[in-house]
């Protein structure tokens, strides 16, 4: 009989509170029928737990104590079945309780049922049990009676309070505890679907039980997974039990402890929430549950404990798991020397408390840490220091009176503070081989290992290294010895090489930033001569430590000071120094290395510019603005003295004791103050540009005379100058002299003349002037020279080619092949229209250009040329390479903007056409001047050969077009004429085969269309075309444009006579391959065309033979079969034909009784077998 689980429930006190929020639940009165017990009892109860109606029922009838949730679950899984059968007991069967036997209250039920079944039920073989039954009913009837319904429910009732006591009898693990609870399922008589919710219950129950004591047991794992086993629980039963019990547990905990109290992790109920987590997520992981079921049970639980997101949930259990595995860690160090502990053991750990590989490596590298500082006879964990010296932060003032005595009060006290002794912490012997397996056990890399290592060592070395460099520093202990001390520490502790160089630049730096930021609170207050005094020993400091490192052998500190003296970089020695610091403690230094001598001249000593120049790489001060300093200090100094002796030279009548006496007094100055040519060259050059301005403003006409040429000669020497840093301002004063020298030079002509060009070189000279200069000053004026020739040609130009309309739309034309204003195509000679002539304007700009020497010669590469010399009475052949040179055009007519390049190709166009069909004694000299012309317009060399190649390609057409019409082909005198084009025009050899083969092209297409567009086209025809493009060497199908179709019918067209006529037999195979492939088919194709062919007149030739012997016309017959046998021979006879039998055995009979006199034997056969196979007889 079915029934749900809370009717077994027993009742709680109403006031009764539950530890694990097992809330009470209604359910019915126990008389209550089965039906009424579905509808009325809750869907799911809690834990199997009893309702508050059956509390107050059983309340009045016995003795049993009101037990709450939290009395439940008062110690762990065991005591909370024990608290969990107590207030089960008000719900027991009296009956089974009587009989200790449910299967016998069952028997006894039959009380209720007619005298007949009693009868029968006594007849039972069990005497004694029917003995017992009857008893029961008789009992039963005195007391009043029992119905039999009511007796199996009291008897189900009493299941889950067994269940729970036989786990406890038993223990979970038993091996017998499986088989012992289902036995409980027939005792009982309970369906399987209450039952398994029972167990569920009971299962639930025992979690909450073990959830509520806070302190967690690794064995509560196996115990967990043990009595999932004993209650034969699956994985969704068991899920189902964790959601019941945690949100029947966080409801009875949130009902004595505010919510906000569970975020105190300390908080015994917030212990316990954690502890189901981590249980639950352990029992799914062991459950085998896939990735999918486990998060969606886990969240369930997670939600059910006051709705934590799953992250969080996996989080809180593994913060449970975490001290275990800290616990396992922490025996594992103990028992290291041993041997009883390895990696595969630390695995299992994991494993069983749901470790993962990520936070294993944390959790062993914090126990490694640990080791290391144990092994360095240090506390595991390292103590916070909390000692804080509340004047610490507290700056110095440095303004006011009484500074140097706070200065030397505070430095009194920083050397007076004890500062602790670390030197004795080291490794204790044998700590090098237990770190090693201990890494090895837990499988730490080196890097992880070694960082462990450095983090709890590094400050003890440091502290060393520190005190080390300071007595360094203090010449307490030499360099070499210092050196010594670090290296020997850095092995105590273990301290890998590799980070030595970065740990002891840190140290150097930290070394000698100590000295710097006391010199600066002294630079501060402009305590001048503390703060030289105490650079100086920042600067020996300095000199020590390099000592120390260069001991060490590290290259990379050749460079010290960048390494150690970045003013960009916080951490260096300077980086804690403001820019402001810095320059101000530089010039303090500066001003007190500044001496005067007996005369009171002021200097720098070498070994102070030495000291400064160390300084600034301390500093970080850049040389430049060293240099500033100098240039700031003794610049007006120079300045005075380099501007009287350039006064006194601008005076004139220089000679050579002048120059020595003023150079001596200008050296003089430069000695004493120590200064550079760099900064005598910037007082120079100044001075030496305002002379130069004084002579152009006095110079008539802008030329300074040969004596004022001197005087500035004599002037770059006095004030070091080379002649070649004077171009640019000799430039800017006398370069319009310049111009103005060469456009009279052109005169009228345009043309300068020989004899002026050396005056003019002259006077570039004169002028101080480069080469290169004065080559750009002729340039621009030819270039206003050469302009408006230009803008002629092109005016001139758009005038011949363009319409009125298009000359007011300035250049809106098309520059097609309507070369000329008529609109109209070219005409003349050759189809070029060579209207206008304006080639005397274009010759006289080629000459303007090439005769003023405008073009220039450019080396673009080299070629090897093979010479042959003579040596005595031999030849000999050498190779020698000589340069190529290329003409280059630096003003053209395009890049001046004269014109644009559309007109430009417009004109050198025309100038082509022009010097092409020119007839008269200037047309080799046109031929000559076509690529300077194109140059000067400013071309390319691609531009001119393709303007070339499309006036050739027009002249090939118009020429080539013209001779095949009147000669079908081209003979030798057309191809030499078109050699004469092609060299005249500068086509290569390349260009004008194309153009013969596209011009060929044309005319052949044309042809063709010609031809089968024709009426009259006939196989000769056909012939003469195919032939005449084989001898082109033009492929009709690529070059000519045919379709394959036309290409088959053409070959059909060929052969078709030949076929019908006999004269093309099976012997004939050669030549029809031949046609085909002239034709551009291949074998098979041409195959097909032949089979085809000879197909369609077989079928007719043998209806004719069909219908002449209907007619009784037996020799016509004849006739249409021998040629049906003509054709059959070119496939053996099998030309699918379908002819009725009759048909064809009197056609067989006629052909074989026709006169056969005169042909061989062999061949009479040959014919019969083929007509044979024709028509289907074999």
């Amino acid at each position: 009989m079915r029934f749900h689980a809370a009717a077994c429930a027993a009742a709680l006190s109403a006031a009764s509170v539950s530890a694990f929020s097992f809330s009470p639940l209604a359910v019915p009165p126990t008389t209550s029928t089965r039906h009424a017990h579905r509808v009325l009892a809750p869907a799911k109860p809690a834990f199997g737990l009893p309702s508050n109606s059956l509390v107050a029922n059983t309340a009045a009838t016995s003795n049993a104590r009101s037990v709450t949730a939290l009395n439940l679950a008062g110690g762990g899984g065991p005591e909370a079945l024990d608290d969990y059968i107590q207030s089960l007991a008000g719900t027991e069967s009296k009956l089974a309780s009587k009989l200790g036997n449910p299967k016998l209250v069952k028997l006894a039920g039959v009380a209720a049922v007619p005298v007949s079944y009693v009868v029968g039920a006594a007849m039972t073989p069990s005497r004694r049990l029917a003995a017992r039954a009857v008893g029961g009913v008789v009992a039963a009837v005195t007391a009043g009676g029992i119905g039999k319904s009511a007796v199996e429910e009291d008897v189900v009732r009493s299941c889950p309070a067994a269940i729970a006591k036989r786990l406890r009898e038993l223990g979970v693990d038993d091996a017998n505890i499986a088989d012992g609870i289902a036995l409980l399922q027939e005792d009982y008589g309970v369906d399987d679907e209450d039952f398994a919710d029972m167990k569920t219950n009971v299962y639930a129950v025992y979690l909450a039980g073990m959830a509520k004591n806070p302190l967690a047991r690794t064995a509560e794992l196996k115990e967990l997974a043990n009595l999932k086993a004993a209650l034969d629980l699956d994985n969704q039963q068991a899920g189902q039990a964790h959601a019941e019990a945690a949100a029947s547990f966080y409801r009875d905990v949130t009902r004595f402890t505010d919510v906000s109290e569970l975020d105190d992790e300390d908080h015994p109920d917030r212990v316990s929430l954690d502890k189901l987590l981590f249980l639950t997520e352990r029992a799914f992981r062991q459950g085998g549950e896939t990735e999918e079921a486990f998060t969606f049970e886990f969240s369930r639980v997670a939600k059910a404990l006051g709705g934590l997101s799953i992250e969080e949930a996996l989080d809180r259990a593994k913060d449970v798991a975490r001290p275990f595995y800290e616990r396992a860690l922490a025996s594992t160090r103990q028992k290291l020397t041993s041997g009883a502990v390895g990696p595969d053991m630390l695995g299992r750990a994991r494993g069983t408390l749901g470790i993962d590989d990520a936070e294993a490596k944390e959790m062993h590298i914090e126990a490694f840490g640990k080791e290391v500082r144990v092994q360095l006879g240090l506390p595991e964990e390292e103590e916070d220091d909390d000692d804080y010296d509340e004047n610490q932060d507290q700056r110095v003032d440095y303004s006011g009176e009484g500074v140097e005595e706070k200065l030397a009060a505070m430095k009194v006290a920083e050397e007076g503070k004890e500062v602790a002794d670390t030197s004795g912490i080291k490794f204790q012997e044998g700590a090098f081989d237990t770190l090693s397996q201990l890494q090895e056990v837990l499988g730490l890399s080196d890097e992880d290992a070694d960082y462990e290592i450095a983090a709890a060592t590094t400050d003890y070395w440091r502290n060393t290294a520190l005190s080390t460099l300071e007595d360094a520093i203090a010449k307490t202990k030499s360099p070499s010895k210092a050196w010594e001390i670090i290296q020997a520490r850095q092995k105590e502790l273990y301290l890998k090489d590799s980070s030595m160089k970065e740990m002891m630049t840190s140290m150097v730096m930290q070394a000698l930033g100590r000295p710097l930021e006391k010199v600066n609170g002294f630079a501060r207050v402009n305590n001048a001569a503390a703060t030289y005094d105490g650079l100086i020993d920042a600067i020996a400091a300095k000199e020590t430590c390099k000592e120390v490192l260069t001991e060490a052998g590290w290259s990379e500190f050749a460079d010290f000071e960048a390494t150690c003296f970045d003013p960009f970089d916080r951490a260096s020695a300077c980086g804690f120094l403001s820019n402001q610091d810095r320059h101000n403690m530089y010039n303090i230094f500066f001003m007190r290395s500044v001496r005067a001598d007996e005369d009171g001249t002021k200097s720098i000593s070498d070994e102070s510019n030495g000291l400064m120049k160390e300084l600034r790489g301390m500093l970080g001060i850049s040389e430049e603005e060293g240099v500033g300093q100098v240039r700031a200090f003794f610049g007006p100094e120079l300045q005075s003295a380099l501007a009287a002796a350039t006064d006194e030279i601008l005076r004139g009548n220089t000679t050579e004791e002048l120059l020595s006496n003023l150079k001596e007094n200008v050296d003089k100055v430069i000695a004493d103050f120590k200064l550079d040519d760099e900064m005598v060259r910037s007082y120079a050059g100044p001075l030496y540009n305002r002379a130069v301005d004084e002579i152009a403003a006095n110079t008539p006409g802008g030329i300074p005379s040969n004596e004022e040429v001197e005087t500035l000669a004599s002037l770059r020497t006095l004030l070091g100058i080379k002649e070649d840093e004077t171009y640019e301002v000799h430039l800017q004063t006398f370069g319009n002299a310049y111009k103005k020298g060469i456009k009279e030079a052109l005169g009228t002509t345009g043309v300068i003349r020989e004899e002026f060009r050396a005056p003019l070189d002259d006077l570039r000279s004169r002028l101080g002037m480069s080469e290169e200069a004065a080559k750009n000053i002729y340039l621009e004026a030819i270039g206003e020279r050469m302009q408006p020739m230009i803008e002629f040609i092109s005016n001139e130009m758009e005038r011949l080619v363009l319409t009125n309309d298009q000359l007011a739309q300035k250049r809106g034309a098309d520059y097609g092949e309507d070369y000329f204003k008529s609109g109209q195509k070219a005409s003349g000679k050759l189809g070029l229209g060579t209207d206008g002539n304006i080639m005397n304007d274009i010759m006289n700009l080629i000459d303007f250009y090439v005769e003023n020497d405008v073009v220039q010669k450019e080396v673009v590469g080299t070629k090897k040329v093979e010479k042959t010399l003579k040596e005595g009475d031999e030849e000999k052949t050498v190779t020698e390479e000589e340069p190529v040179y290329e003409s280059t055009y630096p003003l053209t007519a395009i890049g001046m903007g004269c014109i644009d390049e559309q007109v430009a190709e417009l004109c050198y166009r025309q100038f082509v056409v022009s010097s092409f069909t020119d007839q008269s004694p200037n047309a080799a000299r046109y031929e000559a001047s076509k690529s300077t012309f194109g140059g000067i317009l400013g071309l390319t060399t691609d531009k001119m050969e393709e303007i070339g190649g499309n006036i050739g390609s027009m002249v090939y057409d118009n020429y080539i077009t013209q001779s095949m019409t009147t000669k079908g082909a081209l003979d030798q005198q057309d191809m030499m004429f078109l050699a004469n084009i092609q060299s005249k025009l500068g086509i290569s050899s390349e260009q004008g085969e194309q153009m013969l083969l596209d011009t060929q092209k044309k005319i052949i297409s044309e042809e063709a269309s010609a031809l089968f567009d024709s009426i009259e086209i006939t196989p000769e025809k056909v012939k003469e075309f195919r032939e005449k493009c084989n001898s082109m060497g033009l492929d009709l199908q690529t070059d000519v444009g045919l379709t394959k179709s036309r290409l088959v019918n053409m070959f059909a067209m060929e052969i078709t006579p030949g076929i019908d006529s006999g004269d093309v037999t099976i012997e004939s195979a050669d030549e029809l391959a031949e046609i085909a492939e002239s034709l551009g088919l291949t074998e098979e194709e041409g195959e097909e065309v032949i089979a085809g062919l000879i197909t369609e007149r077989a079928k007719g030739l043998l209806a004719d033979t069909i219908g002449c012997m209907l007619r009784g016309f037996a020799p016509a017959a004849v006739e249409s079969m021998e040629k049906l046998v003509q054709y059959a021979a070119f496939v053996d006879g099998d030309l699918g034909l379908e002819v009725e039998e009759s048909n064809a055995n009197r056609a067989y009979n006629l052909f074989e009784s026709k006169d056969w006199s005169g042909v061989d034997e062999e061949a009479v056969e040959k014919q019969k077998a083929l007509l044979k196979v024709a028509l289907g007889m074999s």
